[in-house]
């Protein structure tokens, strides 16, 4: 019998989307258990379906599979064992001691059919079966705000943010294909009222759209962090910016690999080595893990495969990670238990 062996440096994940980071097959087990009628009824077909098995992924794609995955989850029951079974598996596999996954409620409740408190705690409880499982393990959640959703709707998931501030979740996020109609100035008293209650905010930005666009997000909201932002290697005034502001950003190189945000290994290298030089803070995400069939060693690894930063380099963005953590934690103990 073979036995895992456990990597040796201890990691740690800022950004990643819980629809596409459970494995298939649990995706697959989840979906019969719900009684979800399924695009196939063949595993691998619906393997290949959720894991974006073709030669050209676009952003289109992406969303499409969002939808599916997110249908699958939406339950209190499959919430709760997405959430165990995302934290474990990421620590048995990586040794990811600190995980802040981010999910949108009302993409779980179907509609208004399922009860939104009941989707969150359940997550929650998740969450705690296995930090209880895994004690040297850290984690919290952060809750998505989608650019195609009202604001009064968004407000909604800012409230349970607040809500729950003390069983688990510590962040909001704003996520999802850009809508007629939204402006991220009407968010700034939302996100200001977040973190005024005890929640940290963070934005999808720098990754689709421009530097431009990016440098007027980190001015009208107030933020404790980046979600990708790698956009700003372009502008040194943005990357100024960003350095004063103190914004750690989350990059998530396969996935913008995948759809040709960023070209290939050297374009890569040189996003990458701007931003170090600049002085801005960044480390390693997988976006949606499952999906992109990646995980956080192999995000590291990219870093040595295009040569963009050597060891001790690495080494700091593993650390700027915990630096930027939202869970508000002490080394090796979880302050929610």
């Amino acid at each position: 019998m073979v036995t895992a062996s456990r990597p040796s440096k201890e990691l740690a994940e800022l950004h990643f989307h819980l629809g596409q980071s459970v494995e298939p097959h649990i995706l697959w087990a989840i979906a019969h258990e719900q009684g979800i009628k399924l695009p196939t009824k063949e595993y691998w077909e619906f393997h290949d379906l959720v894991t974006l098995n073709k030669e050209k992924v676009t952003w289109e794609d992406y969303h499409k599979l969002f939808h599916l995955t997110e249908l699958i989850q939406s339950s209190p029951v499959s919430m709760e064992r997405t959430v165990y079974e995302v934290i474990g598996g990421a620590y048995r596999a990586n040794n990811i001691t600190l995980l802040e996954p981010g999910f949108n409620p009302m993409f779980r409740n179907r509609s208004g059919e399922r009860d939104l408190d009941q989707i969150i705690l359940a997550a929650l409880r998740g969450m705690e079966r296995a930090l209880a499982e895994f004690p040297h393990v850290r984690a919290g959640l952060i809750l998505l705000l989608d650019r195609r959703l009202p604001k009064e709707v968004n407000a909604v998931i800012v409230r349970k943010a607040i809500k729950y501030r003390s069983r688990g979740v510590v962040g909001i996020d704003i996520a999802g294909p850009l809508a007629d109609g939204f402006k991220y100035d009407d968010y700034a008293d939302l996100y200001a009222e977040a973190r005024a209650n005890g929640i940290k905010t963070t934005v999808h930005t720098g990754e689709d759209g421009t530097a431009e666009e990016m440098e007027h997000v980190i001015d009208v909201l107030p933020l404790d962090r980046l979600n990708h932002g790698f956009r700003a290697y372009t502008d040194p005034k943005l990357m100024k910016k960003v350095v004063k502001k103190n914004l750690t950003m989350c990059l998530c190189p396969t996935s913008n690999l995948s759809v040709g945000f960023i070209k290939d290994g050297k374009h890569m290298q040189e996003v990458i080595q701007t931003l170090w030089k600049n002085d801005v803070k960044f480390c390693m995400n997988t976006d949606n893990p499952s999906m992109l069939r990646t995980n956080l060693a192999k995000e590291i690894d990219l870093l040595r495969k295009y040569e963009c930063l050597d060891e001790d380099q690495i080494n700091q963005t593993i650390q700027w990670a915990f630096d930027a953590a939202f869970v508000p934690t002490e080394k090796g103990k979880n302050l929610y238990l």
